[in-house]
């Protein structure tokens, strides 16, 4: 057991304790927001409320001071921290995921980053655009990779590669996970976008680096006992599908960026009048707009949990995943900021001319719904696909 184990006992906080800690911060994170979005980044303050309340750890081993919760907890707590500023949202998504993440690894590794902080977090992107050359002992890596959310805030990162020679191998058997410091990776500021910016998403770039053998990992990971991390870290947790669980880690911010957008929406409209003197609560199309984003909202968070709920009874129960029930989670997954974001534009039109400005925040939380779509784990495109194949009965 390492001296950071929370082991699970009394000192650690119960999920509705950490739900209701991520709910706590939500006006905090309204106020920030603003902040988060001028600099381009998420504060150290944000970034240490977040920590001091442990948020960072629900789905980190307890082997490593974590609480090694279930990812409905880690959910609830996304989407509460996405409706104070999606950006902490998205990146809280992010980092948390790298934790559990790290559960796969070689022990030394998990000491590298956690022994001395268990507290440190880790960045990534996983786009496997590195090139590793294998040496002895390890590998040398260049590259450079977009979209590092959160890279300000974390002290170690993944940056995901295939390496020379395994040319021959389909992309996902070719793939590895690179786990470096921060030090030793450049972070270059190219986040100048139209939602999210608090994520501080930046480039890394690395040259000639050194990563030993114990910090490189398979990936993605497909069967968690084939990696080494698994003879440590072999709960519940760490038999949940890796892929579904990362899609939700970065489409969930969407829902809690809908719930505060119509939040901000009520609250803009109440008393308010149009330009004709008449109460805009009446207006027929702005009650609709209103009644289906909530009804929509509630649809998405209820396949949600029905999702990560099937995961866990599966899982207590000893049973395995057929390639087609993952393929409808993971596509479960990627609608979620694209029906977000119809309904988000349902609000802005039905908000009026007024709802463009920044201080009504309904544009702020628009704006980021349809950045979280962007991301390429976002595209139900190849979920969606593979799903109909097999249904229809098409192999290649």
């Amino acid at each position: 057991m390492s001296p950071h184990d929370s082991g699970g006992g009394s000192l650690a906080p119960t999920p509705q304790m950490l739900r209701d800690r991520a709910e706590a911060l939500v006006p905090f994170l309204r106020e920030q927001a603003a902040t988060h979005r001028e600099e381009r980044r998420l504060t150290p303050d944000t970034i240490a409320k977040v920590r001091d309340a442990g948020l960072f750890r629900v789905i980190q081993p307890k082997r490593y001071g974590g609480y090694e919760m279930s990812p409905s907890v880690f959910t609830d707590v996304l989407i509460s921290l996405a409706k104070g500023d999606p950006s902490m949202g998205f990146a809280y998504g992010v980092i948390a995921v790298h934790a559990f993440h790290m559960g796969f690894y070689d022990e030394r590794a998990c000491l590298d980053v956690w022994g001395s902080d268990p507290d440190a977090l880790v960045a990534s992107p996983y786009i496997p655009t590195g090139k590793a050359k294998k040496v002895e002992g390890g590998y040398i890596l260049n590259g450079r990779w977009p979209f590092s959310s959160g890279s300000d805030n974390c002290s170690w990162t993944f940056l995901a590669g295939v390496v020379e020679g395994e040319e021959n191998l389909p992309l996902f058997e070719r793939m590895r996970s690179f786990l470096l410091p921060r030090e030793d990776a450049k972070l270059i500021d190219t986040w100048h976008v139209m939602g999210l910016q608090g994520t501080g998403s930046k480039d890394v770039e690395c040259v000639d680096v050194f990563v030993p053998e114990y910090r490189v990992e398979k990936f993605p990971i497909f069967v968690p006992e084939m990696h080494p991390g698994f003879k440590n870290n072999n709960g519940p947790l760490f038999r949940t599908p890796f892929l579904p669980l990362f899609y939700r880690a970065v489409s969930s911010a969407a829902l809690g960026a809908l719930e505060g957008m119509l939040e901000s929406f009520c609250s803009f409209q109440n008393g308010r009048l149009s330009v004709l003197s008449l109460v805009v609560a009446q207006d027929p199309f702005v009650q609709l707009a209103t009644g289906q984003a909530a009804a929509g909202l509630d649809e998405m968070k209820a396949i949600l949990k029905r999702d990560l709920t099937e995961m866990e009874e599966t899982i207590a129960a000893g049973g395995s995943f057929t390639p087609q029930r993952l393929q409808h989670y993971m596509l479960n997954s990627t609608n979620v900021p694209h029906r977000a974001q119809e309904l988000a534009l349902g609000l802005m039109r039905a908000a009026g001319a007024n709802g463009i400005r920044v201080d009504k925040n309904i544009s702020r939380y628009y704006n980021d719904i349809v950045v979280i779509g962007q991301h390429s784990s976002n595209s139900p495109k190849t979920p969606g696909m593979a799903l109909g194949k097999m249904l229809l009965g098409v192999t290649d």
